[in-house]
């Protein structure tokens, strides 16, 4: 059973899914060495649905770098000292689409179907309530189904279907499905 969780700006901070004990914190540039662990853990399945590669050190770096522009927001879930899952949220304040930022949640295999996914991401919502977007995009591959599921259940809706739109890691395209949802005001 799924504890209900408020999303809070204070961290680290810690929740019960049932047994499991997890923290949440904001990642830092000291993460790094933790990204590539629990990328290398991630099966290759998941691998290929990710939009960045952060099995290479260069993406984490690049991701660290984003962070530290301001661009990028990510919370960590670690459990027994290691990292089980995160969730950014992405946006640019000099973009034309400075209104919008996308969500990216990732769940280690042995930790999803517990709620954690819903609460990272609840996380990022009051992130983008508090820097004043609109709306929370969301992007995947149309074979991602689970992923489709659990942002329906956040309130994303359908907005775009993009034949033969993204590569994955084995060179083969795949339509890409754009969702979205709106940014509820904060507090």
């Amino acid at each position: 059973m799924t504890e209900t969780v408020t999303p809070v700006r204070t961290y680290p901070w810690t929740c019960h899914f049932g047994e499991l004990e997890v923290t949440f914190r904001l990642m830092t540039a000291e993460d790094r060495a933790a990204i590539l662990a629990f990328a290398d853990e991630l099966p290759e399945h998941d691998l290929l649905f990710l939009r960045v590669d952060i099995t290479r050190p260069e993406a984490i770096d690049e991701w660290i770098r984003n962070i530290e522009r301001g661009r990028t927001r990510t919370v960590l879930a670690e459990a027994g000292g290691r990292v089980v899952g995160y969730c950014s949220l992405h946006w640019n304040d000099l973009l034309w689409t400075r209104h919008l930022g996308e969500i990216r949640v990732m769940v280690g295999p042995n930790f999803r179907n517990r709620g954690l996914g819903h609460a990272l991401a609840e996380q990022v919502f009051a992130f983008a309530s508090e820097l004043g977007l609109f709306k929370v995009t969301a992007q995947m591959m149309s074979s991602q189904r689970q992923a489709q599921d659990l942002l329906h259940r956040l309130g994303f809706i359908p907005e775009a279907l993009l034949h033969d739109w993204v590569i994955d890691r084995k060179g083969r395209t795949h339509d890409l499905i754009l969702m979205s949802r709106e940014v509820e005001e904060a507090d």
